[in-house]
């Protein structure tokens, strides 16, 4: 029979419920012990999956179950690095939601703590496993384009007046801090090279909390690549997510089932030729060579980004190293850092930690 980690939640709104639930899906790997949350009305009518999880009011009170072996942490942002270095001090696991902390100075606090407790800490960068983003890599990686030169990654979360606390920077809420650390995390994968420059626009447009709604960040790889990383809550219409231009084709994804490739056909003889220095000719092109190009379309694999939980589990039982590393997780944090600092924009006000 193989081992079942039994773990808690703390933090139980939206993404807590979505970590029980998506756990659920690998039984005999994860039994739901526990749970806790500060306010009240969040532990009455849970799902299903919390049927025979124990209630506690706070995380303390939790830490004492001994059942209790992981604790997943889904609270505000800024308790998500005390909230992991009080587990790891029980000596249980610690899986901590993006954003995997508020500065790379609360990165080191974690660094100091994963030392001394080896194996106790992950971090849930899930979208490391989005099924297109997997695919696209692929694609990148199979020499398809050419030699990759420019990653443009765009999301839209739609055009809205958001107004919870996710908005609020007194929570180092915003979609930077929200949705940045999917989309740097990707450019940084797809850079495949450390980052050498960053520059970045953080800014505020209609949001009701006073978080950024709209932010891009382009990031410079010492290989020469460049990342253009774009998220918006406030464009009412909205593109493409992924385009890959490389030195032979350029991918294409628009969301959905497909992906789209358009790259230079392989039999295709590239002519030896230089620029001509006299009048050019009266249309535009080079006329020496006719391009033959290959239009394809790839399947976006069935692969759920809940897979993530698999690994962990894996990581935890079996000793396979984890697909994310802390200092990818801590290289995330230093460019979302670097990206509010270039950009004048406040990151973090007032916060009271509830820990």
């Amino acid at each position: 029979m193989s081992r079942v980690i039994k773990y808690g939640i703390v933090g139980i709104g939206r993404i807590g419920r979505s970590h029980a639930s998506e756990m659920a899906s690998y039984p005999g790997k994860f039994e739901l012990v526990a749970c806790a949350d500060h306010a009240p009305d969040r532990l009455e009518n849970l799902p299903k999956e919390f049927a025979n999880a124990a209630k506690y009011a706070s995380l303390e009170e939790m830490l004492k179950n001994d059942a209790v072996e992981m604790v997943t942490i889904a609270t505000r942002h800024p308790d998500h690095v005390p909230m992991a270095l009080q587990i790891m001090a029980a000596g249980k696991i610690a899986v901590v939601e993006k954003p995997v902390a508020c500065s790379t100075a609360e990165m080191e606090l974690l660094r100091q703590a994963s030392a001394k407790h080896p194996g106790k800490l992950f971090f849930r960068h899930n979208r490391r496993f989005e099924a297109a983003f997997i695919k696209v890599r692929e694609l990148c990686d199979s020499g398809l384009i050419g030699d990759v030169q420019y990653i443009k990654l765009y999301r839209s979360v739609g055009y809205c007046r958001r107004n919870d606390w996710m908005t609020m920077t007194e929570f180092f809420g915003g979609l930077l801090s929200n949705w940045g650390p999917h989309l740097i995390d990707q450019a940084l994968c797809f850079l495949d090279s450390p980052v050498t420059e960053v520059w970045a626009d953080v800014r505020r447009v209609i949001s009701i909390g006073d978080g950024d709604d709209i932010f891009k960040i382009i990031l410079r790889g010492a290989n020469g690549r460049l990342a253009d990383v774009e998220v918006a809550g406030c464009n009412a219409m909205p593109g493409r997510e992924m385009e890959i231009i490389g030195s032979k084709g350029t991918i294409v994804f628009n969301g959905g089932p497909i992906i789209d490739v358009r790259y230079l056909d392989p039999a295709t003889k590239l002519v030896s030729t230089k620029p001509h220095p006299e009048n050019a000719g009266l249309a535009y092109g080079n006329f020496e060579e006719k391009l033959y190009f290959v239009e394809a379309k790839y399947q976006v694999p069935a692969i759920s980004m809940s897979i993530i939980w698999a690994h962990l589990y894996d990581a935890v039982v079996n000793g396979v190293p984890f697909p994310i590393t802390f200092d990818q997780a801590y290289n995330v944090v230093k460019v979302t850092e670097e990206a509010f600092a270039k950009s004048g924009f406040a990151a973090i006000k007032n916060f009271k930690s509830k820990v």
